[in-house]
């Protein structure tokens, strides 16, 4: 349906995908086929899950037939569907966050130069559900492999793993330079359609601690129901549907930082 959270998540996509206004019969698509042995090839090497994604049509051009059942997607789904059978398993927290980091790395990849565009890959922690309902940590390892005339990204390949570590309960993206080793962390916290105030932002410290807004309210000297107001503006800031979505975003967002 097209006024589903699905599609307008696929249009959100669409939106911020980073093209120009180039003719598509200026666009060399047997490129594709040149490179598709080499894209089974990486597959079969690493064991990972290879993309390859068309900027201009939103879709996949290469999907590898390696995808673990326990995904519960197969290539051909992909290939028809786009991001929707992505979208459909990605933890809903991860999704919010998501769109947010890719419209600004896509934002901070299209003001390099064609050269430094193909010297990055974006790195990007999720976390999707298997057939058995649990949640398994993913790592995508995305990086442009070719541009359009004019310089602008056209394919991005992407390639997939489980990520074993468990480091961190926070997903989080960056950044890095091929070349030089740079890493860019991103930081979010310009993304925001409201930015939270100074004393939302005490609160919000104070939320992370665990405290109830009772204690809030007595470390802050102020009324429960002022904390309790600032509590709800924080959740409709930051698009939250309750504090640990909250905490969990902020952080990422790096609005703890400061």
């Amino acid at each position: 349906m097209k006024d589903s959270p699905i599609h307008k998540i696929e249009k959100v996509i669409e939106n911020i995908l980073p093209t120009s206004d180039i003719n598509f019969d200026e666009l060399d698509y047997s490129v594709i086929d040149e490179n598709k042995a080499d894209w089974i090839k990486l597959s079969e090497l690493t064991h990972s899950v290879i993309l390859v994604f068309d900027c201009y049509t939103n879709k996949f051009v290469f999907v590898s037939d390696n995808i673990p059942p326990l995904y519960g997607i197969d290539s051909n789904r992909l290939i028809l569907e786009g991001h929707e059978p992505i979208i459909e398993i990605i933890h809903p927290d991860d999704i919010y966050y998501g769109l947010l980091v890719r419209k600004k790395i896509y934002s901070l990849l299209k003001a390099f130069s064609a050269e430094e565009k193909l010297k990055h890959k974006v790195v990007h922690e999720m976390r999707v559900k298997n057939t058995r309902g649990e949640y398994i940590r993913i790592i995508e390892q995305e990086h442009v492999i070719e541009l359009d005339k004019s310089g602008n990204i056209w394919l991005m390949l992407s390639v997939i793993d489980i990520d074993a570590s468990h480091e961190s309960e926070t997903t989080k993206s960056h950044l890095f330079n091929f070349e030089t080793g740079e890493q860019i962390f991103i930081d979010l916290s310009d993304t925001l359609e409201e930015a939270l105030t100074n004393r939302e932002l005490e609160v919000l410290r104070l939320m992370k601690q665990g405290l109830l807004s009772k204690e809030i309210a007595e470390s802050l000297k102020v009324s429960i129901n002022t904390v309790n107001s600032h509590r709800q503006n924080i959740l409709q800031k930051l698009k939250a549907n309750n504090s640990i979505e909250a905490v969990n975003l902020a952080l990422r967002l790096g609005l703890l930082n400061k």
